[in-house]
């Protein structure tokens, strides 16, 4: 399934689903924020607790005597207490915090991207974008803040805005492969497979078992008429994961290209076993049956024409 940019309401869908990784990035990206440094109140032990209602509780006994402790110490309280409410749904008390986490640390990088994370979660693209930009304006090297921004201005059908944030992600952190992942499928969706290839084969040098690469690299091949070259390519994603349905999917597309209709068959055939209700495996092998059985009876090798593949990295 290649990418479409034809329904804001998908785009829009699509980024709130995004918003969630990239705010958890935010945070783990910054452990100074989200530790406090010799700290005074006890709450601070509740203050870092994975449970929203135990954080609130913590942060807001550290924020009742907040002046006691240092300004590092202040800005994390807020911040994590913001992070709380957010994963309660509470916009309005997050979008406080995080103002006054920035009235305490106005230049902070981190604090504009976790907020700007927060307004991506909420739907309100246009102010996470702002807030993503004066994150990436303050350090041209927050990666979490590139990546989030690459993901609103692929939501915003701007392919261009997102590849180049992909790029700088990509740069910004060397053992990073998500960016990479989304900028092989964003060529990929340009049909420009060859630079689609080229992301992927990179991000497969930071990760050799990463199995989404594999089987996007595998897409592109096929795209191509590269078929032994995807095949290769979707066994190594079947053999990092098994039970790994669109390369199974994707590698019977490719036998079939092949007119190896039997090995296509037994693809389709363990794809449909494990995802009984996909139609994309049922009807190859219902078709597969029957091309089959028109082979058997003598008949020339049947014309078929194969799907375009299964793409999972979008």
């Amino acid at each position: 399934m290649l990418l479409r940019f034809d329904s804001a309401a998908r785009a829009v869908a699509r980024a709130r689903l995004s918003a969630a990784f990239v705010l958890s990035f935010v945070i783990a990206g910054a452990p100074a924020l989200a530790a406090h440094k010799g700290g005074v109140s006890p709450g601070w032990g509740q203050c870092r607790a994975p449970d929203p209602d135990e954080r609130i509780a913590g942060c807001s006994q550290v924020i009742a005597e907040i002046a006691k402790e240092n300004r590092h110490n202040q800005a994390a309280a807020y911040v994590n207490r913001a992070g709380a409410y957010q994963a309660k749904g509470d916009y309005a008390h997050a979008f406080e915090d995080f103002g006054k986490a920035l009235e305490i640390d106005p230049k902070s990088s981190v604090i504009f991207a976790a907020r700007g994370a927060a307004h991506h979660a909420k739907g309100d693209l246009d102010s996470a974008l702002a807030d993503y930009g004066q994150s990436i304006a303050l350090d041209k090297k927050n990666a979490a803040a590139l990546l989030a921004r690459a993901h609103i201005w692929r939501a915003k059908g701007d392919v261009e805005k997102a590849l180049a944030d992909l790029e700088e992600a990509a740069k910004a952190d060397p053992k990073s492969t998500a960016p990479l992942l989304t900028a092989g499928a964003l060529h990929h969706a340009k049909n420009d497979h060859d630079r689609a290839i080229a992301a992927f084969s990179e991000a497969l040098k930071r990760d050799s078992k990463l199995a989404a690469a594999r089987n996007g690299r595998g897409a592109c091949h096929y795209a191509k008429g590269e078929f032994d070259k995807a095949i290769a390519d979707f066994d190594a994603a079947l053999n990092i994961d098994a039970g790994y349905v669109s390369a199974l999917v994707n590698r019977a597309n490719a036998w079939r290209a092949k007119k190896d209709f039997v090995r296509a068959k037994a693809d389709y055939d363990a794809a449909l076993a494990a995802k009984p209700d996909l139609a994309a495996a049922k009807k190859g092998v219902e078709d597969m049956a029957r091309l089959i059985a028109k082979r058997s009876s003598g008949a020339a090798t049947p014309t078929d024409a194969a799907p375009a593949a299964e793409h999972d990295h979008n």
